[in-house]
């Protein structure tokens, strides 16, 4: 991807038109991952709107105080300050769920913003030459912008007083047709948060005591323009995916055998949906879907040769998830099954929602699953203690899948946007992901960033994936740690020392596939700590190689690891296998595919994404960029700066990503 303000040329790797100053602004504006989001829960996103009243209110008192309307300014600012105590008591009820009284509280701001904006109408010739006046004037204006989108938002957000679910999926009366009703006002409120922020823009000239005011409601109103954005996009999502009749495979992968896009899926699962509906929901192992598929393909090279035929149950290989839900999906359809799309998850959203609605008791297999044991209990139910007669192991989360539904139908209102915000994090953080065959409602669950898609990125970038080929559930015990150090070279060149530390603190061994992903054309320069390993291709006797598999392979061996591409990306790939209570370290040594910029130019951007292994286990990671000749004028939030290095680090929650500005 390229972004507005540089281009690299692939053949000189030398920027174009190196004379142009890059500003702050435009760096501020550089593409970053769409899955970069605020880390804010629902209520204090929410509480950003109030927040941005509120500042306007307070603003408006100042300004109009010293603004030339003095004659009128009792009458203005007791309308501006009425307007502030129905703000303010909005913002509570809305807080706590009192949408109806929310409401009325911001039709009342709005017309006590209305009040003092025709006062001020009469001093309008003082808007046109005195600035504090004009000002006001915008401030007023985008007030009363920002009250009627309190308003509208409230409508929105009282879809979900009478939100209902159960085993049956979605139970409130019309639900699609209030959904697109509810998409409709969101949309206007966004659209009124916008005209507000115009208004704001325009509104320059305050007293020096208030600008600090000015400065944080508009960032107020930018997070709540962005956060709208994402409601309409999540509604549109769930009437893509929900809105008519659609079949979805599931898998449940289970990260303590950690796989690319999440773990081993030793369960999977067929939903049949129809406008919210659930038509049916079948839960079970996937050996016994593995069994009703005769593909004879090769495995992946590091399967060979002890596992010799690819199976669906090892189908999610591929680091880019998009890429392993389509090879997913051809094995399901080759099981003489039809899907519209894949939805992923791990134990984690199950143990999230656990805390929400309680522990729940599993009479029948005499267990009571709560948060804490979720994991544990369920991995042994259902690989070691259930009936062998019946042979059914999965059979406890297929009984226990109704019984969570229906506590969620239960829960009281006051705790659906703890649902939500639940269902969010566990999005972003790649818990739970999902893919369409439908290009169109897959770039919306792109632009949402809840694809798993392997991210482009225009400078630096660093994705760290582990696969537990072992057979052992290892992963959650498993401590690891990174550290990237980036040193910027003499001619311009960047050179990366990447160092991975993982220590097992399990009773038995962890055999991790490493890969690393760094940007496509990296030069690979050494590498020490991985274990020795036969390199295999993705064959095997009497078996189909699979094509995907085959571009795969292509690649050297270096230092007991293999370089190749994957996704996009320059990949390095190796072997580290840690017995119990063992701790061991890999370094990679690499050269960037590209320089800083040359002789001429006076500044240059530069930038890193830290893309986060679907499902994976979080890890602390640190980073260091020393400059060489190059001075630091700018770089984002949460980058410290020491002698002549810039350092940062992340717990990988989530995606990170910092930017920086250097100069010469």
């Amino acid at each position: 991807m390229q972004n507005k303000f540089t281009k690299f040329d692939i053949g000189s790797f030398e920027p174009k038109n190196p004379r142009r100053k890059i500003s702050r602004r435009e760096v501020l504006t550089m593409p970053q991952p769409a899955k970069i989001l605020p880390k804010r829960k629902f209520k204090a996103q929410l509480g950003s709107f109030i927040a941005a009243c509120m500042c306007l209110v307070l603003l408006l008192q100042g300004g109009l105080y010293l603004s030339a309307a003095r004659n009128a300014k009792g009458e203005i600012l007791g309308a501006a300050t009425s307007a502030y105590g129905d703000l303010s008591s909005a913002g509570k009820n809305l807080g706590h769920e009192d949408l109806s009284s929310a409401k009325g509280l911001f039709e009342s701001a709005q017309a006590n913003v209305k009040l003092a904006q025709d006062k001020l109408n009469n001093f309008k010739p003082l808007t046109w030459i005195a600035p504090q006046a004009n000002s006001a004037d915008h401030v007023l204006a985008g007030a009363s912008y920002l009250a009627a989108a309190g308003s509208k938002l409230t409508e929105a957000l009282a879809l979900f007083e009478e939100f209902k679910v159960s085993h049956k999926g979605v139970e409130t009366a019309n639900f699609d047709d209030r959904l697109a009703a509810n998409r409709q006002l969101l949309i206007d409120t966004k659209t009124l948060v916008q005209k507000s922020s115009d208004e704001f823009a325009n509104a320059g000239s305050v007293p020096l005591d208030y600008s600090n005011t000015l400065d944080t409601a508009r960032q107020q109103v930018t997070q709540l323009n962005t956060i709208l954005g994402k409601l309409i996009g999540l509604e549109d999502l769930y009437i893509n995916i929900f809105g008519g009749s659609r079949t979805y495979l599931l898998i449940f992968q289970n990260y303590d055998e950690a796989r690319a896009t999440g773990g081993f899926i030793g369960t999977y699962g067929v939903l049949e949906a129809s406008r919210g509906k659930i038509d049916k929901l079948n839960i079970d192992s996937i050996y016994n879907l593995d069994g009703q598929i005769y593909e004879q393909i090769a495995a992946p090279g590091p399967m060979q040769p002890d596992i010799a035929r690819w199976g669906i149950r090892d189908a999610n290989w591929f680091a880019d998830f998009p890429a392993s839900a389509q090879k997913l999906l051809y094995f399901f359809e080759k099981g003489r099954q039809t899907a519209d799309g894949v939805i992923s998850a791990t134990p984690k959203i199950f143990e999230d929602l656990l805390r929400l609605v309680g522990p729940i008791e599993m009479k029948d297999y005499n267990v009571t699953l709560t948060a804490d044991n979720f994991q544990e209990i369920v991995q042994y139910k259902t690989s070691e203690d259930y009936n062998r007669t019946e042979n059914q192991p999965k059979k406890m989360l297929s009984d226990f899948a109704p019984i969570l539904l229906d506590r969620l139908a239960n829960l009281p209102k006051d705790q659906w946007f703890n649902f939500f915000q639940i269902m969010q994090d566990n999005l972003n953080q790649r818990q739970a992901l999902v893919y369409s065959k439908d290009p169109a409602v897959e770039k919306t669950i792109e632009d949402l960033g809840f694809s798993g898609k392997i991210l482009p990125a225009d400078f630096d970038y660093l994705n760290i994936v582990n696969s537990n080929l072992g057979g052992t559930k290892t992963d959650l015990k498993m401590d690891q740690t990174a550290k990237l150090q980036s040193k910027i070279l003499s001619d311009g060149s960047i050179f990366n020392t990447l160092t991975v530390n993982r220590a097992n603190k399990n009773s038995e061994p962890n055999k991790d596939y490493m890969r690393i992903l760094v940007p496509p054309g990296s030069q690979f320069i050494s590498a020490k700590g991985f274990d020795p390993h036969p390199v295999y291709a993705s064959v095997a006797k009497n078996l189909r190689t699979d094509p995907d598999l085959a571009a795969w392979d292509v690649g050297e061996e270096h230092d007991n690891i293999f370089v190749r591409s994957e996704a996009g990306k320059a990949e390095f790939a190796g072997w580290i296998n840690t017995e119990p209570g063992e701790e061991k370290s890999i370094t990679v040594n690499y050269i960037l595919p590209f320089k800083i910029a040359g002789a001429f130019a006076k500044t240059q951007p530069y930038s890193l994404i830290l893309q986060k292994q679907a499902g994976g286990k979080p890890y602390n990671f640190e980073g260091t960029l020393s400059l060489g000749k190059y001075k630091v004028d700018w770089t984002s939030s949460a980058v410290e700066k020491l002698g002549n290095s810039l350092n940062f680090s992340s717990n990988t929650n989530t995606d990170d990503f910092w930017g920086f500005v250097l100069i010469k």
